[in-house]
């Protein structure tokens, strides 16, 4: 990785950039349990053919890490990443974002659609689904508590044997160590003020469904299918946004990008080729339907257009005839 000088926002932080590669731009968002190294396996294979920015978010070392509560929110998170595209002077890029960081790129698509050429959410939704998100809320908590009262390498370690990491264990347990290593090397403070105020202080996307059904960019979601805090919602944004698609990856869990960085690669790879070449498409809207053949539901056949009045089964498969 190339590092850029650091790059300032409009409160005073200083973040860490790394600019490495030609081509179109991608802007990679880090999760809550990573930074700006866990893109590492991405960028010394995409950088051959993109330009690959990274950055440490606030909180992250080597980028400043605030102490006053107030200076983390999920917007300043936005603001950063914009503050970062106008610094190198990208006026679009494709924004890959994991967990946290796939929260954020979905708010710079929403928000900021003519800044953003696609968006990829990984393993993004956690805490959104209303039938868990007290118990996250509550999470959230203890683990501000546990840093505080322990510091990193506890609390990473222990994250690292949770539900949705086990499975980089199984898949790939030096990449598990260095996740775990550099979770244990981050201040515990920064770390206890991001879950506060931003993972804990954000809404859920749950509530944004209406702001949602405008989302226009191109959109991918990539799921673990053993990531259960953020399948429900996975799949609620796929059933709203309609150019949106999303590629579920098998016994997977919430770091894709390290379990297989190969194979989340190539996602990466075709997805861009689709967008840039125009093939990405927008979603049919008589796919919506939950039955098989939609005889059952007003409307000619083979056509997408309401109909002017309540149409037959037997009439749709006359039409077929």
């Amino acid at each position: 990785m190339t590092t850029h000088p650091p790059v300032e926002t409009s409160d005073g932080i200083r973040l860490h950039v790394t600019d490495t590669g030609y081509g179109e731009p991608i802007l990679f968002l880090h999760e809550y349990a990573g930074d700006h190294r866990s893109w590492s396996r991405q960028v010394a294979e995409l950088r051959e053919d993109f330009r690959c920015v990274t950055y440490a978010a606030r909180g992250y070392t080597p980028s400043d890490v605030p102490t006053t509560p107030s200076a983390y929110s999920w917007q300043r998170a936005v603001e950063d990443a914009l503050t970062v595209l106008d610094t190198l002077e990208l006026q679009t890029a494709h924004v890959v974002g994991l967990s946290m960081g796939g929260y954020t790129a979905l708010q710079l698509g929403l928000r900021h659609p003519d800044r953003v050429r696609s968006v990829m959410a990984v393993s993004t939704g956690s805490g959104s689904d209303p039938a868990g998100r007290l118990a996250y809320l509550e999470e959230a908590k203890i683990v501000a508590e546990q840093l505080r009262a322990h510091g990193s390498a506890s609390v990473g370690l222990a994250m690292g044997e949770g539900p949705s990491r086990v499975q980089l264990k199984h898949r790939n347990e030096y990449a598990w160590h260095e996740m775990i290593e550099q979770f244990s090397e981050q201040p515990a403070e920064g770390r206890a003020l991001t879950i506060l105020q931003i993972q804990a202080c954000r809404p859920s996307l749950h509530d944004m469904i209406d702001d949602f059904r405008s989302f226009s960019v191109p959109l991918l979601l990539v799921n673990g299918d053993e990531d259960e805090a953020c399948l429900s919602t996975g799949i609620m944004l796929k059933r709203t946004v309609a150019s949106c698609g999303m590629h579920i990856l098998p016994n997977s869990g919430h770091v894709p990008n390290l379990e297989d960085p190969r194979q989340f690669n190539d996602i990466i790879r075709r997805f861009i080729h689709n967008v840039e070449s125009d093939t990405w498409p927008v979603r049919d809207p008589r796919s919506r339907l939950t039955s098989q053949f939609g005889l059952n539901q007003p409307g000619p056949v083979g056509s997408a257009e309401d109909s002017p009045r309540s149409t037959t089964a037997s009439e749709k498969v006359a039409a077929l005839k």
